[in-house]
């Protein structure tokens, strides 16, 4: 193993519980309950992407720049004052940063959201950078978002590992030739035993890393 992608909510920092909370409430204030097929499926998703599937899977009247500006405000304050890390997530990054492993982050989360996070807590000091499915082009759940990070790592799948929550990111992954480890979020744990049964390793805390 030469490189490492890490994702960002749900598996460095505790966020999975507000995604689901702030999109159900939101929809909710328009009379929509949100189906749990429809919440995992944005888990891969960019906030671009997700509010316009949101947008068209439920024929919302709203333009897409104003659902995102009822959206980002809310966010970034939440990302700013309200999220923590997961346990261990700054020791893992230093251990294999002393380890001289690339280290990156791949995530659904727009860029500006996830950097608040990121430098928040010094994330940036163990991270060689920080991919997006809008800077990548790609969603989670399609084999280009991977195999894009891979090549501009310069590695061969095979030696890149992904760490993620999501069986969705995690089962595309493997297609595209990567190592998986799931790790386990409270907020995810419905399809928990299916990241098990999928997944050479998984985890329930980062800090088990160290003996893989």
């Amino acid at each position: 193993m030469r490189a490492i992608i890490f994702d960002l909510d749900g598996t460095l920092v505790d966020s999975m519980g507000y995604w689901r909370s702030v999109t159900r409430d939101f929809m909710k204030g328009k009379g929509i309950d949100v189906e749990n097929h429809v919440q995992h499926k944005m888990t891969t998703m960019s906030l671009n992407t997700s509010l316009r599937y949101l947008k068209d899977y439920y024929n919302l009247s709203e333009s897409f720049e104003e659902l995102y500006a009822g959206f980002s405000y809310t966010v970034k304050d939440f990302y700013a004052n309200k999220v923590d890390l997961k346990d261990n997530a700054l020791e893992i990054l230093k251990y294999f940063k002393d380890e001289d492993k690339k280290i990156v982050i791949g995530t659904s989360t727009a860029k500006p959201f996830a950097d608040i996070i990121i430098k928040k807590y010094g994330m940036d000091k163990y991270i060689e950078g920080l991919y997006t499915a809008d800077s990548v082009g790609h969603i989670k759940a399609d084999e280009k978002f991977f195999t894009t990070i891979i090549s501009e790592l310069k590695e061969e799948a095979k030696e890149v590992l992904l760490v993620d929550d999501s069986y969705i990111a995690l089962r595309t992954a493997k297609s595209a030739g990567l190592e998986t480890v799931g790790i386990y979020d409270e907020h995810s744990k419905d399809t928990w035993q299916k990241i098990v049964d999928e997944n050479k390793y998984s985890i329930t805390n980062l800090i088990e890393l160290k003996n893989i």
